[in-house]
């Protein structure tokens, strides 16, 4: 009994120290939090939040500075993380630019896979139109009457510009691609101006910017939504919304997607987006210490009410968390991809260009 109880207290003493140490880590530190897109635009919106609340879920209460590294369809900042020192003081929050890796982009100096993910947030996508776009759009099956339209986004292999044009390319609608544009801030600018008629955006760019500030004027098409259990059902955040497979079966009664050669394109590049739209990231071989204390530190940020409050604001819904453990999985499957779908999206992005 009496050596039981020396183990016993021993075991105690030793997670205290354990405890200590990890507090240790981060104390009087600052992180720097690279969000990849310009401020102001989604991915900003969310990493702030994010970044307000986090340190006191950290051992050792560090202090949390957000850097906004825009540019590149997000490869600026991520290329920035890829090369930062592994110690735990720089961390990232991202949009990831997944055609990117399946391509194979010559400006992706870091490939997704490498980073060590902390968290995921799960996301569906919203693909909006001008209310105004000739004949009048008044509801979403109206899309099928209009035609040479711009659709706005960001580079051509950008995940943004991919998940709307092979969505109207499966519609066979005619329209101008115009994926030029360095933020969705800036791309809801040019919508409002009317210098583009279609864009795309997240959950929190749909409800926390887009429908706020311009719903009088454009429309709700349809919405992208996460995998389920082999399905695409709509979204818990969207539930009035119908999904892309919903649009195409209403407006293309009884053409079938199976088989279809663009809409496995479409899901190769959407299906990982949509399942962590937003990531958490660490640097390529950070250390154990940074990897359990930014882990353990984003799961406990998911029980803090207030926390939950806030996001709730901006995507108008508790926002899914998806763990490293979890979301790691979904990284390292981006180098999986049959080489001929690689293929088909190469040419695909190529001719984007060509329009």
């Amino acid at each position: 009994m009496t050596r039981m109880l020396s183990i016993a207290f021993g075991m105690f003493v030793l997670a205290l120290l354990t405890q200590e140490v990890k507090a240790q880590f981060y104390k009087g530190k600052t992180i720097t939090m690279i969000v990849n897109y310009p401020a102001g635009g989604p991915t900003d919106l969310e990493g702030r939040i994010v970044a307000q609340h986090l340190p006191s879920h950290i051992p050792g209460n560090p202090t949390i500075v957000v850097k906004n590294v825009g540019g590149g369809g997000g490869l600026i900042g991520s290329n920035q993380l890829g090369e930062a020192s592994p110690n735990g003081e720089t961390i990232g929050f991202f949009t990831l630019d997944i055609p990117g890796q399946i391509v194979g982009a010559s400006a992706m100096r870091t490939r997704y896979s490498d980073f060590v993910l902390i968290a995921g947030v799960e996301s569906p996508l919203v693909v909006y139109m001008r209310r105004d776009v000739p004949p009048g759009v008044n509801v979403a099956a109206d899309l099928m009457k209009t035609q040479d339209f711009k659709a706005l986004s960001l580079n051509a292999q950008n995940s943004n510009t991919l998940n709307m044009t092979l969505s109207l390319d499966l519609l066979d609608l005619k329209y101008h691609a115009v994926p030029a544009y360095r933020g969705l801030k800036e791309v809801e600018t040019a919508i409002l101006q009317n210098i583009g008629q279609v864009a795309n955006s997240s959950l929190s760019g749909w409800s926390g910017s887009v429908e706020p500030t311009m719903g009088h004027v454009v429309i709700p098409l349809w919405q992208l939504s996460p995998r389920k259990n082999g399905r695409y059902p709509r979204s818990k955040a969207l539930p009035n919304m119908q999904t892309f497979e919903e649009f195409y079966a209403q407006v293309l009664p009884g053409k079938s997607l199976a088989g279809n050669k663009t809409y496995e394109a479409l899901r190769i590049v959407s299906d990982p987006q949509l399942a962590m739209f937003r990531v958490a990231l660490l640097p390529p071989k950070a250390s154990q210490e940074a990897t359990a204390a930014m882990r353990a530190g984003l799961i406990d940020l998911w029980n803090d009410q207030k926390f939950l409050a806030d996001y709730s604001k901006v995507i108008k819904t508790e926002p899914i968390l998806v763990t490293g453990s979890e979301g790691q999985a979904v990284l390292t499957g981006l180098g999986t991809i049959r080489d001929d779908m690689k293929e088909f999206i190469v040419t695909y992005t190529n001719s984007l260009t060509n329009r």
